[in-house]
């Protein structure tokens, strides 16, 4: 190497490490209005030196050996890689792909197995370069590339190669030194081609996979120690949350102690922070804490589940008979799952697309694993336990989510929030206790919804509304359960106490129906893609809500199931008139069309009774 650097000279030398100082620090301060100026002119230079590079190779006069000069043409290689990314990152795509693409020709075609970092470098990019066009399964192709050709060199070579970019960057120490710093940058290449895989399989909604290479790209990056803390921190939480869709709690809770371990020996102190790292500091921290609510709701979700599922399961061998439990809110539940924009680091031998075994990131966790269970819970102590761990994160998250600040968040911690009371409602034996747990939902949602703008906030306020028709529905139905157990006559101010919350429940549907009229007085013939579901379950509930009134009077008796039948009508009528719509709500739509049959009969039957 250093007889090839005294041949290369000092000034080819010198010129490279002023276009690479133009490229990797200059850049960052060029004015608004010339934003690639300095990498315009490392373009020149990174030219200048290909010309060169391409004149010495060829020069006569010059005596070159067969390897040094297979060693000049890899260099040419590489400035032409460094022109490729200048193109690109200058946003002239097409001119920084042919350079790549030439590149990467000339490796595959005179077989230069000694450029592997280069080889490898140049598909991660041209990766890259289609994942941004958005053609994915082209960025694949490339990426995977990149991967076998690690993999296949790892085999049968081991030792990270030599790069011919130290005749122009001279790697410091002694021989083992240089080479433990071989290894170190062959490894972060491949750390990166496992890093875009990650990305490109999230992008093609293979999200088991991209959660394998982003668990593989942040191992590797903490067993090499080569990462930003912060970043590891975010994207080890991040990653928490594909395990949490498919219930591995175990995993989700060591990725998410992970990320807090981290993230807890990079904090520094406030007082040694600018006002505005210091707001940086504490947003990081409070995205973590809400990846922590996740957790703790999902938790507690997936425990209420179980155990809907083995009463259902009773039920089914007593009767011998399976019924389907419905659930009217299962568009909100799939909505609201999330996981995904993954990122980090990693290694391991090639994917075949099964889920893996998962391999713990080698750090204490204890002290963070031990603030909550991975394990289902069967009774109200053990979800309080999780609940209070919950209400604690979310108390730390709104000290940055603030309704003042960031109301979209603060919103959606506050919906959080009323989650957590419901899913706790359902441990608690004692009805009382669950109707002011239920309460205090009430509480925060009405509050929470005065506080709303309806104009800027639409989509939200109709969220609230429609928690509120359900929060009152079932306190309505915690109290006429009371009644039924203790097998009481409902007395005048219980039986309007119920009535009361399934007027405010039928009020809430009315409230988020309305909006949806958007300022006219009748609503649109049909509804938006998104809110045709929720406002067909409206009408289902409010049919029903009618027909649950405690009601002695006979003349209200009627018009009650008539405003019961009116809300079925329309659900099937309007399921009729837009066909689509009936597999939305196959099961109501179902239920509905009976009653339309039926509730007419009744209504008869009642007023000749009546007559009588």
């Amino acid at each position: 190497m250093a007889a090839l650097r005294a041949t290369l000279g000092d000034e080819i030398i010198e010129t490279y490490s002023k276009a690479k100082f133009l490229t990797e620090v200059e850049a960052k301060n060029d004015p608004e209005d010339e934003p690639y100026r300095s990498k315009y002119n490392a373009r020149e230079l990174f030219k200048e030196i290909s010309l060169k590079l391409k004149d010495k190779l060829n020069a006569s006069e010059i005596y070159l050996s067969d390897s040094d000069k297979q060693t000049f043409s890899y260099l040419i290689l590489v400035i032409d890689q460094l022109l490729g990314l200048n193109y690109i990152e200058c946003e002239e795509l097409a001119e920084g792909e042919d350079y790549l693409t030439s590149c990467l020709k000339t490796i595959e075609e005179n077989r230069l197995v000694n450029a592997i970092s280069l080889h490898i470098t140049t598909l991660n990019h041209l990766g890259i370069l289609w994942s941004e066009r958005r053609n994915y399964k082209k960025a694949l192709e490339y990426l995977q590339n990149s991967e076998t050709l690690y993999h296949n060199y790892k085999k049968e070579i081991g030792d990270a190669p030599e790069s011919v970019l130290e005749i122009l960057e001279p790697l410091e120490g002694d021989e083992s030194e240089q080479a433990h710093l071989r290894c170190l940058h062959f490894e972060s290449v491949h750390t990166h081609t496992l890093y875009y895989l990650a990305q490109v399989f999230a992008k093609l909604e293979q999200n088991s996979l991209s959660a394998q290479y982003c668990h593989m790209t942040l191992d590797r990056q903490l067993q090499a120690g080569d990462y930003d803390p912060v970043d590891w921190a975010l994207n080890a939480a991040t990653l928490s949350q594909y395990y949490l869709t498919a219930e591995r709690f175990n995993e989700a809770r060591h990725c998410l102690a992970s990320g807090s371990l981290i993230f807890s020996v990079a904090k520094k102190p406030p007082e040694t922070l600018n006002e505005q790292d210091l707001e940086l500091q504490v947003q990081r921290d409070s995205d973590i804490e809400r990846c922590w609510i996740k957790y703790g709701l999902n938790l507690l979700e997936a425990s209420r589940d179980a155990m809907f599922d083995e009463i259902q399961n009773e039920k089914d061998s007593e009767c011998g008979d399976a019924t389907v439990k419905e659930d009217h809110n299962a568009d909100k539940k799939a909505n609201s799952s999330s996981a995904e924009a993954v990122s980090g680091g990693g290694d391991q031998s090639q994917i075949d697309g099964e889920e893996k075994e998962f391999k713990e990131f080698e750090l204490e966790l204890t002290s963070y694993e031990e603030l909550i269970t991975d394990k289902l819970v069967r009774t109200f102590d053990d979800a309080r336990r999780i609940f209070l761990f919950v209400v604690d994160r979310i108390t730390n998250a709104r000290k940055f989510y603030s309704l003042d600040s960031h109301a979209s968040d603060a919103v959606e911690i506050i919906q959080d929030h009323s989650r957590a009371y419901k899913l706790l409602a359902f441990f608690e034996l004692d009805m009382a206790r669950q109707s002011r747990m239920h309460k205090r939902r009430v509480d925060m949602l009405t509050d929470l919804l005065k506080e709303l703008n309806p104009r800027h906030y639409l989509l939200v306020c109709r969220q609230i509304m429609f928690e509120l028709a359900e929060v009152y529905s079932e306190m309505a139905d915690v109290k006429i359960t009371l009644i039924e157990m203790e097998r009481l006559r409902p007395n005048p101010h219980y039986t309007s106490k119920i009535n009361k919350l399934i007027q405010q429940s039928i009020d809430s549907y009315q409230a988020y129906i309305d909006s949806l009229k958007c300022g006219k007085p009748d609503l649109p013939k049909e509804f938006p893609e998104g809110d045709v579901r929720p406002a067909l379950v409206a009408f289902f509930c409010m049919g029903r809500l009618h027909s649950k009134k405690l009601e002695a009077n006979a003349s209200k008796r009627l018009s009650l199931m008539a405003k019961s039948l009116e809300c079925y009508k329309f659900l099937v009528d309007y399921c009729e008139k837009n066909s689509s719509s009936r597999e939305l709500v196959s099961s109501e739509y179902d239920i509905c069309k009976e009653m339309v049959s039926l509730l007419p009969l009744k209504i008869a039957k009642f007023r000749a009774e009546q007559d009588m």
